[in-house]
């Protein structure tokens, strides 16, 4: 087979490989089980820097996250924005804000998480921080030291509805 021929063979190949579908991806809801809202997007927003808050279930797709592997730790993606969950400014310090923002492809511990905790309600802490999710007086999430008393920090996942 000729050089020519063989590239046009292979970019055939190429573009005839199936893509995987958005309808494909595994969209899931990061319940909190004691009050049964959501992980959410401020606002419905797809702006970076919108902060995350727990939000009343309205099946609205910035509710709705893909949880992913990225190496040993989880990276959250946010279905209407796709931009990743983040602690703000990769603060280390408690009560900091966790938002939305676009993933970085260096230097992003803020944007990575590991489950924390046995059974179906765990943890979601922070790679940089080793702190964990929760939620402050005005229904924002933080990043606060976990707790066995705070539920608050509790997750289920739950697939999303489409």
């Amino acid at each position: 087979m000729s050089r020519t021929m063989l590239t046009v063979v292979g970019a055939v190949a190429l573009f005839a490989a199936p893509a995987v579908a958005a309808d494909d991806v595994k969209w899931v809801k990061l319940v909190n089980p004691d009050t049964g809202k959501v992980l959410g997007v401020t606002d419905d927003s797809d702006e970076a820097g919108a902060r995350v808050a727990l939000v009343k279930d309205t099946n609205a797709e910035s509710q709705q996250w893909k949880v992913e592997k990225d190496g040993e730790v989880l990276k959250v993606t946010n279905r209407k924005s796709g931009k990743v969950l983040d602690v703000f400014q990769a603060s280390a310090d408690e009560g900091a804000a966790v938002i939305q923002w676009d993933e970085k492809t260096e230097e992003n511990d803020n944007q990575r998480w590991s489950w924390d905790g046995d059974g179906k309600a765990k943890r979601l802490k922070g790679k940089s921080s080793g702190l964990v999710l929760d939620v402050d007086g005005d229904g924002k999430i933080v990043q606060k030291k976990a707790d066995d008393k705070a539920k608050t920090q509790l997750w289920e996942v739950a697939d999303a509805k489409k």
